[in-house]
């Protein structure tokens, strides 16, 4: 629904639609008050605090102190603000207004939480996506948890779908803003275009730049303003500067506040009539080597450029100049791409610890699986749940694979110089880092905070090698050899390296020109501690008539040691059937005759003999099982092999047998390839016969009946009444044919003769 009303009229329709759905997504402007108004309305309607997600810090603490001073009291008393190593709370907060990732680190402990709001929620960040999912899972359980989505640009219908609940749309009071653009193309560097850009507007100017490099050196040209500064890194005295007007002295400076995006949204920048928008962002990703956080410098999607305008309207009309045409911004994306398809989500996997949440918009399945695939190879996971050493890094301030360097450095005994190593990582230092850190280089700081946190060091009889084998358990997927110019990877890949002789070296980050990557920082492990973490690998090989075997000390690709060995015997017999298996019948000596074998035992059980089944192919494998070679098989005996699988082999003897006896010859192969066993022979050998022999207690073969050329003159199974109805006629054609041999006139009792 759309509510043509002020923030404050429209709050008594959220509460209602909260009480009865949960939860609720309010569409609201910029400056209309959301950040401030819903969250307090919201704590005197429900028990337990109302928690209130905010992208940045500075506009966690900015709107905690907006609301404090409303309410006409000091921040931390009934509204608060908690962040990392920044906290304003007493018993008595019932409105905490936090940092996004505070949230994902207490997945487990919500007691206390009566609501949570999302601010801003269009600026999709990973924490952002995690505690939307996480709550609406919540609720099941815990369905007095209420729902706050809250955004400026975003279109709150898909949202509104995935939770259930109503949307609510409400106006703001924001004045006209006139946006103008740039369209002529100017090559000067950013600082100086945005310094003239300040000297083209009138009245206290808000900049929006990429980061503080750009902001410092902004600021050297606008000499002639108060410039104050405005980003994450700051103090809170100094974004508290930046935020309020003071009282300006005629004839004195103007103002101009050079931001980063925390000024974007959820924060009030007094006095501002006017901002410059560069259209550049440093957008958090990660470099896909390291694993470690990167902030990429990209164009702002529209969501972010209106938002920016809006800065500039928020107590009268005022002026938005877009450093870039009007083209461009059509262009640009409309929202801000969600972190969760950018980012890496090793972090992510860790805090759930095994997990699963119905997301809003699914992480991409291949990056998720490399990122549980890196977590078990570090020791954070293991089936699908976080281990003790998970626990430890979850609970670190670092990315994963840092984390894990922090805890076994401290495991090792120089916490203190694993804790100055992880504050180097991200720098572009290169070289070598564990020598950087043992010479004291690092954030001296940052490092004491982490030390602290995992213990000191200096217990390690040799700390270089601790160090090494910390770097070791966070990289472990990074090992790489040697191999001239070059080094190769265990997991894959190559790169070019212009420095050491160390044969196995951690490559911890890369440098990408085109096609080409060069190792940038190399830490020298030792062999020996690569074999601790390998495997052996079995392989085999084809060599002329047999099978090889291998076996190989492998970690990852990289072969550490190799000899030969008898492989995995079921593997052997393998290769070597699928290598003998088109002459097999020439390497077996008695194939046939174990064929034929196959083939009677085929024929009794089609009669109903109880015996078991029997395939050739299975019986030809089974010859291969301890042996390697084609000269292994001229040993080999099919015959033996279907023998030893029949419980009675007496019964295919006595019930199919190889031969039987005709009166003019002894044995009489008979032949059980076809759907019916025959026995085929010449005519005369069949004289004196009344009726054909017979096998399995009373089953007549078919009789092939030959001609002195051995030819077939009849095939039959009634002999009598082949001597009776056919043999009279077929006689006198045989005596014309072949006058030499006897045809008596009464075969049945005639003595058989050539």
């Amino acid at each position: 629904m759309t509510l043509a009303l002020p923030i404050d009229d429209v709050l008594p329709e959220v509460i209602t639609l909260l009480r009865e759905h949960g939860a609720v997504v309010l569409e609201a402007p910029p400056g209309s008050g959301k950040t401030t108004r819903v969250p307090v309305a919201l704590s005197r309607d429900v028990e337990g605090q109302v928690w209130v997600l905010e992208p940045r810090r500075v506009a966690a603490r900015a709107a905690a102190q907006r609301v404090a001073f409303e309410l006409g009291e000091g921040v931390g008393e009934s509204v608060g603000y908690a962040m990392r190593l920044d906290r304003r709370e007493s018993p008595r907060t019932r409105v905490l207004y936090v940092t996004e990732a505070l949230l994902t680190r207490r997945l487990d402990d919500f007691e206390g939480i009566g609501a949570v709001v999302l601010d801003e929620f269009h600026e999709r960040s990973i924490h952002t996506d995690v505690a939307l999912a996480w709550c609406r899972m919540l609720r099941r359980t815990r369905p007095s948890l209420r729902i706050v989505v809250m955004s400026a640009t975003l279109d709150g219908e898909a949202i509104a779908r995935f939770l259930g609940c109503p949307r609510v749309r409400a106006e703001g009071t924001l004045h006209p803003v006139e946006v103008r653009y740039l369209d002529r193309k100017d090559e000067r560097p950013l600082e100086q275009r945005v310094a003239a850009a300040v000297r083209s507007l009138s009245g206290d100017v808000l900049a929006f730049l990429p980061g503080i490099g750009e902001i410092e050196r902004t600021a050297a040209l606008l000499t002639d303003f108060e410039v104050l500064p405005l980003h994450g890194e700051l103090d809170g005295a100094a974004q508290d500067r930046a935020l309020r007007a003071g009282p300006r002295v005629d004839g004195g400076p103007r103002r101009v506040v050079l931001a980063t995006n925390v000024a974007e949204t959820s924060v009030t920048v007094e006095g501002i009539s006017a901002v410059v928008d560069c259209g550049l962002v440093r957008r958090p990703a990660y470099d896909a080597w390291s694993g470690l956080p990167t902030l990429d410098l990209v164009p702002i999607a529209r969501d972010s450029a209106i938002q920016r305008a809006g800065r500039a309207g928020r107590l009268g009309p005022g002026t938005c100049l877009r450093m870039y045409s009007r083209a461009d911004f059509d262009l640009r994306p409309a929202q801000t791409p969600a972190e969760v398809k950018r980012i890496d989500l090793a972090a992510t996997v860790l805090a759930l610890g095994g997990r699963e949440l119905e997301w809003f918009e699914a992480p991409p399945p291949g990056p998720w699986k490399a990122a549980i695939g890196l977590l078990e190879r570090v020791g954070a996971l293991s089936e699908g749940r976080r281990t003790p050493v998970g626990d430890t890094m979850a609970a670190l301030p670092l990315p994963p694979r840092l984390a894990r360097v922090l805890i076994e450095a401290a495991a090792l005994g120089v916490g203190r110089e694993g804790a100055r190593l992880v504050t180097l990582f991200g720098r572009k230092l290169g070289g070598d880092l564990v020598g950087r850190a043992l010479d004291g280089e690092g954030d001296a700081r940052e490092s004491r905070r982490l030390e602290g946190m995992v213990g000191g060091g200096g217990r390690a009889r040799d700390p270089e090698a601790a160090l090494r084998r910390a770097c070791l358990a966070g990289f472990p997927d990074r090992v790489a050899r040697r191999e001239g110019g070059r080094v190769r990877f265990a997991d894959g890949g190559a790169a070019e390296v212009e420095v050491g002789r160390e044969a196995y070296v951690v490559v911890t980050e890369v440098d990408r020109v085109g096609t080409r990557v060069r190792a940038r920082t190399l830490t020298p492990v030792d062999d020996d501690w690569l074999v601790d973490r390998a495997v052996v690998r079995a392989t085999l090989r084809w060599a002329g008539e047999r099978v090889e075997a291998r076996e190989e000390l492998v970690f990852g690709d990289l072969v550490l040691d190799a000899s030969m060995g008898a492989g995995d015997a079921e593997a052997v017999a393998t290769m070597l059937f699928e290598h003998a298996r088109p002459t097999m019948h020439k390497l077996v000596p008695d194939w046939e005759r174990g064929l034929a074998l196959l083939q009677r035992v085929g024929f009794l059980r089609r009669r109903g003999v109880a015996l078991p089944e029997l395939e050739l192919e299975d019986a030809a494998r089974e010859l291969c099982e301890g042996r390697r070679s084609f000269d292994d098989l001229g040993g080999a005996s099919l015959v033996g092999g279907v023998l030893r699988a029949l419980p009675d082999a007496s019964i295919v003897d006595r019930l199919a047998p190889e031969t039987v006896r005709l009166p003019g010859r002894p044995k009489a192969l008979v032949s059980y390839d076809a759907d019916e066993p025959y026995v085929e022979s010449r005519m005369q050998d069949f004289f004196g016969l009344a009726d054909g022999p017979r096998i399995a207690d009373g089953y007549a073969l078919v009789l092939h009946l030959l001609a002195p050329n051995h030819r077939p003159v009849q095939v039959t199974r009634d002999l009598a009444g082949f001597w009776q109805r056919q043999y009279p006629a077929i006689r006198k054609e045989l005596m014309r044919r072949y006058p030499r041999h006897a045809w008596p006139e009464d075969p049945w009792v005639a003595t058989p003769r050539g």
